[in-house]
């Protein structure tokens, strides 16, 4: 019996010692990539997409970390997922919240990449604002619409000063001040005719 006891003992010993080992060279493991690569950076939103598009949302997440830390703490608060798309928009409704991104959008500079999220993310921020305080179905008004865009842009220009744009982006938000932008086949609302005919 004393032997068994022994065997058993000396078997678990030697699993938990290479389960102890694995989770050691795992670690290594990790820290040697990211020795390899100084740039790596994590986030806690979900990337999806081809590796030029996952590598551009990195670098514009990264940089609203380091420059604009209070919008990054909101991005990631109200956005679990950023996605490759034909055209741009926040599906604040979806599980996890997703912002979906353009072409356009994703191929442009990093600091106005970086500051379209921070505009999407405003939307889902006031989607999720209003649905936690009313407990009930959130009307597109709360989140969409004219009034709810201004809020976005402002929050966006707000985070081209701080990341530093260049002075002809922050230019270009400013002039979209009380414009409608979105409603792009001039019928006063915003809706889905709109999105069929977004090219960024």
């Amino acid at each position: 019996m004393k032997h068994f006891v022994l065997l058993l003992t000396t078997l678990f010993l030697t699993y938990y010692a290479s389960v102890e080992m694995a989770a050691v060279h795992a670690i290594k493991n990790n820290a040697q990539k990211n020795d390899q690569s100084p740039s790596a950076f994590s986030t806690p939103i979900h990337i999806s997409g081809d590796k030029t598009f996952t590598n551009h949302t990195n670098a514009a997440l990264k940089l609203l970390k380091n420059k604009a830390p209070s919008d990054y703490t909101m991005v990631i608060t109200y956005i679990g997922k950023i996605q490759q798309h034909t055209f741009s928009g926040m599906a604040a409704y979806e599980t996890p919240p997703a912002y979906k991104v353009g072409a356009i959008t994703a191929n442009a500079s990093v600091t106005w990449y970086a500051s379209t999220i921070v505009h999407d993310a405003y939307h889902s921020k006031l989607y999720h604002d209003y649905l936690y305080t009313y407990k009930e179905a959130v009307p597109d008004e709360a989140w969409t619409g004219m009034e709810a865009e201004m809020k976005c842009l402002e929050a966006q220009i707000q985070a081209l000063i701080q990341i530093k744009a260049p002075k002809a982006e922050i230019d270009y938000a400013r002039s979209l001040r009380g414009t409608n932008w979105w409603d792009l086949n001039g019928d006063g609302i915003y809706d889905a005719e709109d999105e069929k005919l977004r090219d960024w």
